[in-house]
């Protein structure tokens, strides 16, 4: 019995650790996302740190030959901010107009935090000069924590954090691309948010607008909030509460939701710290009954993609400890369409691994996540079927 243990932990750990390096061998990398362009390709893109300035690059997942294209750089500012729930992201027109968005911190004596998001569009391979997505470029304001996200339309819509108009929290706006322009102007969905965690949102051709963000209420509660659009964005409904959690916390988590539509209709994850149970939490819309809770504080980083086969799927990270070593693994849930759950791990628990994201890429699921092993940070990419 001893030896078929053995074969299977050593089966189990090499399986475990094979994964594509994406990234530079030489450099810090961070921060993987994933954008669609209009034939469905993925497109993957990261950070890497070079001194003290930031890189930005990309890569196409070529569906006929099953792998990645080479990495291609995209001008960015050289001080573009990195840290996780405002990382740069792309997303693409329907016309092929790819969009930039990221943010440069330009602390002030009001607040260390403010700064500005900006923008850049690419055309037939070359860029514009990049420009802030907002108006009001006042010294000492934040605009930031952005998501955009192709409309039916062909256009694309912004999300972010703006400015602050009450006694706490700042304010989500919306705004959209017009045909061959950049975006607009920006309309308010809700006075008071927290301040400092990322938002998601979708859109299908029959002109649902859906987003999921972390809201801030009166009594300092940080439950998700969830706001809808029936007419393509001309309108949006009152924010409503997505499942109460009623966390109360003086600080900013630092930790936004995940949203998609499944066969069943519309799921959410997200990280809690309520006292009535913290963890990572998966739910349907308007059911009290959650699909899944990983409780404890343990579990984060929780991330939700879909397939044509109705296969739902959430990533995360859990830290863990060997001895004195604390680290974190990677792990997946995958949901069919009947509701049949089952779990697998994907990094290595000889790195650290952190931030996974994840999309279908035809056949499998492609799992891309932060690793550090030693000195060495990377973005490495897993193929789980």
């Amino acid at each position: 019995m001893m030896k078929y243990s053995l074969i299977f932990s050593l089966v189990l750990l090499t399986y475990l650790s094979v994964g594509q390096q994406i990234s530079h061998p030489t450099r810090i990398a961070m921060d993987p996302s994933y954008a669609s362009k209009p034939d469905g390709s993925l497109v993957l893109s990261w950070v890497e740190k070079q001194g003290d300035s930031t890189l930005f690059f990309r890569k196409v997942w070529d569906k006929a030959g099953q792998s990645w294209s080479d990495s291609e750089f995209i001008p960015i500012h050289s001080h573009a901010s990195t840290h996780a729930e405002g990382m740069p992201k792309l997303a693409y027109k329907s016309d092929g107009t790819c969009i930039l968005l990221f943010e440069v911190n330009k602390p002030s004596e009001k607040s260390r935090f403010s700064g500005d998001l900006f923008y850049a569009l690419e055309k037939q391979g070359s860029w514009s000069q990049a420009q802030t997505i907002h108006r009001d470029t006042t010294a000492g304001l934040s605009h930031s924590f952005g998501k955009i996200f192709p409309l039916a339309n062909g256009q694309v819509g912004a999300l972010w954090l703006d400015v602050k108009l009450g006694p706490k929290g700042r304010t989500l706006v919306y705004a959209e691309t017009s045909e061959g322009k950049g975006f607009g102007e920006m309309r308010i969905l809700d006075k008071q948010t927290c301040e400092c965690c990322r938002i998601d949102a979708l859109a299908d051709k029959h002109g649902n607008i859906d987003l999921i963000y972390r809201d801030l209420n009166d009594q300092g509660e940080r439950d998700m909030a969830y706001v809808h659009s029936s007419d393509f964005g001309k309108t949006f409904n009152q924010p409503t509460t997505w499942m109460a959690d009623h966390w109360q916390v003086n600080a900013c988590p630092h930790a936004g939701p995940s949203l998609v539509r499944g066969p069943h209709g519309l799921e959410a994850t997200w990280y809690t710290g309520a006292s009535s149970g913290s963890g990572i939490k998966w739910a349907y819309q308007d059911k009290k009954e959650l699909i899944l809770h990983l409780k404890g504080d343990k579990y984060r980083q929780a991330q939700l993609a879909t397939n044509p086969k109705g296969e739902v799927v959430l990533v995360y990270a859990q830290i863990k400890q060997e001895g004195e070593r604390y680290f974190k693994q990677i792990g997946m849930y995958i949901k069919d369409k009947r509701g049949k759950m089952r779990h697998q791990l994907v990094s290595s628990p000889d790195s650290d691994c952190s931030y996974p994201v994840i999309q279908w890429n035809g056949k499998s699921w492609l799992v891309a996540y932060e690793s550090w092993k030693g000195e060495d940070r990377s973005i490495q990419v897993k193929e789980v079927n």
